[in-house]
């Protein structure tokens, strides 16, 4: 991927599982690699030393991308620190698995916020500075069956939150597609690492199956790939 050699990235949700994996990769192509974290601090410490082996110019930022001004500052210093952002990754987002009448307020907050709510103001700031150069690349992470309208009694605000982030990626899409700005999404199944594991018809769903397809977005023979959402389950239908 030699198109991606001194791109900016900023990938949200990086300290940990497939959001590190994905800075880790994005950083051996050659990208120049900002990785966001919240609370996980040891781990994303431990990525960061990771990542500036490869490139001193990586770097880990702090952000409770819950909070609008703390969203707009991660996005300001990034921009501040390298002069633009060419990718974006949303990849941050909170998982609950609880019976619906056991959600509480902030649960359902915590959930809206972290998955959907960052993605749409991220998305914003990062368009604005793309937009100068009419080029830029935002995947959305969404999940496999978020855009089936189907009851999910024990995922409730995680799939209504995902089902927007389809939705805003494809109206992101043809918002910033004529100012050169591809939003597309990757929707994975069943991971290694997900919380829940029921049974999926051929295997669960490896990082490198998110990276395949992530790279296919990032390369330009996609370019009129543009407020797709593709799904990386197998098959696997919740």
């Amino acid at each position: 991927m030699r198109q991606l050699n001194g791109k900016i990235v900023l990938v949200t949700g990086a300290a940990r599982k497939l959001g590190g994996f994905l800075a880790q990769r994005l950083a051996r192509q050659g990208a120049v690699v900002v990785a966001h974290y919240h609370t996980s601090e040891k781990t994303a410490k431990a990525l960061e030393l990771s990542l500036k082996r490869v490139n001193p110019k990586n770097s880990i930022m702090k952000a409770d991308l819950r909070n609008e001004k703390q969203i707009r500052g991660l996005m300001k210093k990034v921009i501040q620190k390298h002069g633009r952002i060419d990718i974006l990754i949303n990849n941050v987002g909170n998982f609950i698995f609880k019976p619906f009448d056991k959600v509480t307020y902030d649960d359902f907050q915590d959930v809206m916020e972290t998955n959907l709510s960052s993605s749409f103001l991220l998305t914003q700031l990062a368009a604005q500075n793309m937009k100068r150069r009419k080029s830029g690349s935002i995947i959305n992470l969404g999940c496999a069956g978020a855009d089936r309208l189907v009851i999910r009694p024990k995922t409730t605000p995680y799939y209504i939150a995902k089902t927007g982030v389809i939705m805003l990626t494809k109206i992101q899409a043809q918002t910033y597609g004529p100012r050169g700005i591809r939003v597309n999404a990757i929707s994975p199944g069943i991971l290694k690492t997900s919380v829940v594991k029921p049974e999926v018809p051929v295997r669960l769903t490896d990082f490198d199956d998110i990276w395949a397809t992530l790279v296919f977005l990032l390369d330009p023979v996609s370019e009129q790939v543009n407020g797709a959402n593709i799904e990386v389950a197998g098959g696997w239908t919740p």
